[in-house]
């Protein structure tokens, strides 16, 4: 049976999933910035998924900056870097940390074309 931890990573793993779904159909990355702050928070308690946290910094920065190539660049390398991390997750965390992964890379392709 899932601790209450564990259902509390899913549910936020969906939420960020859908989050950007939403934010690359309306071409607007302007609400991201609340779940990206949260994740930020998320991923410093773990040393390994520092490289991680510090790119979601830089995203956030070029989200503010508006600066769409950077925006393009930094979703790319998180969602390979988040497809990789996936590996080393287990069960339901695994396919959603991999299907997130996926979903940065999708976004990003998708925001290259009008950034």
């Amino acid at each position: 049976m899932a601790t209450a931890a564990e259902i509390s990573h899913v549910t936020h793993l969906q939420a960020t999933i859908e989050m950007i779904e939403k934010d690359v159909e309306k071409k607007s990355l302007t609400g991201s910035s609340g779940a990206i702050t949260k994740w930020i928070t998320t991923l410093d308690k773990y040393d390994e998924l520092k490289l991680i946290s510090t790119k979601l910094e830089k995203l956030k920065e070029a989200i503010a900056d508006k600066d769409g190539k950077k925006i393009v660049a930094l979703m790319t390398s998180l969602g390979e870097a988040t497809t990789k991390a996936a590996e080393d997750a287990e069960g339901d965390d695994a396919k959603k940390i991999k299907m997130m992964g996926k979903c940065l890379v999708t976004a990003a392709k998708a925001i290259s074309k009008f950034a």
